[in-house]
């Protein structure tokens, strides 16, 4: 059975997304929509419960590109491919919108008798006919902000240090690099296609000013 994303949208209409590219403030303006007006923060983390209870229960049938992808174990190997072999993986094991299906079924039943704030990544297109103008929002930065910043974040200090641990460290973080640079660049050429709302994260941006821009686009403000 595939349930009709114009009934998904009106299952998901307490719900605001947003989305957009690494350290654009997702999870920062989430945090803050929640606190000030009683949200429920949901969080796609894909390494923490959320995603260990999807990849409890995928099949092959139904969700194909998740159910190949493999465990790295071999670090070396996986940071030592090129651009080109990243990008070619990222089409192969596409399971984005198959993780997606399974945030809805938690999002309708969070937003039953909440408003809720997700905080997640997936396809513009798809977001974009699941909910209203309204109702999403895309945060960007640009890539050499996300370079500059990325790495410096408490949350990903394993990743750096372990791309640092590696053979021909710099030559493995400016591959990661230039696929920030591709990422970023598809995410503001979706925005513009997909006619979405989006906030570009500046070295003057500030929380305050942040929140107001989605408090106005979200009608949270009379």
């Amino acid at each position: 059975m595939n349930i009709a994303n114009n009934i998904l949208k009106n299952s998901l209409k307490n719900v605001y997304f947003l989305t957009g590219t690494a350290c654009g403030g997702k999870t920062t303006m989430a945090k803050e929509l929640s606190k000030k007006y009683g949200f429920v923060h949901f969080n796609d983390n894909w390494h923490e419960d959320n995603f260990k209870q999807w990849q409890s229960i995928i099949d092959e049938k139904y969700q194909k590109a998740a159910s190949q992808r493999e465990t790295v174990t071999d670090w070396e190997a996986w940071f030592g491919r090129s651009v080109e072999e990243f990008l070619a993986d990222q089409d192969k094991y596409n399971d984005g919108d198959e993780y997606l299906e399974f945030a809805v079924i938690e999002l309708i039943k969070l937003s039953q008798n909440n408003k809720v704030i997700a905080d997640i990544c997936a396809s513009f297109e798809l977001l974009a006919e699941l909910t209203d103008y309204n109702h999403i929002a895309c945060l960007l930065a640009p890539a050499e902000m996300i370079i500059r910043d990325y790495y410096d974040r408490a949350d990903h200090k394993e990743f750096i240090e372990c791309i640092m641990s590696l053979k021909e460290p710099k030559k493995k973080l400016e591959t990661q690099n230039e696929l920030f640079r591709i990422g970023a660049q598809k995410a503001f050429d979706d925005v513009k296609k997909h006619n979405l709302f989006s906030i570009v994260r500046s070295d003057e941006s500030t929380i305050e000013g942040t929140l107001k821009l989605l408090e106005n686009h979200f009608n949270l403000t009379k």
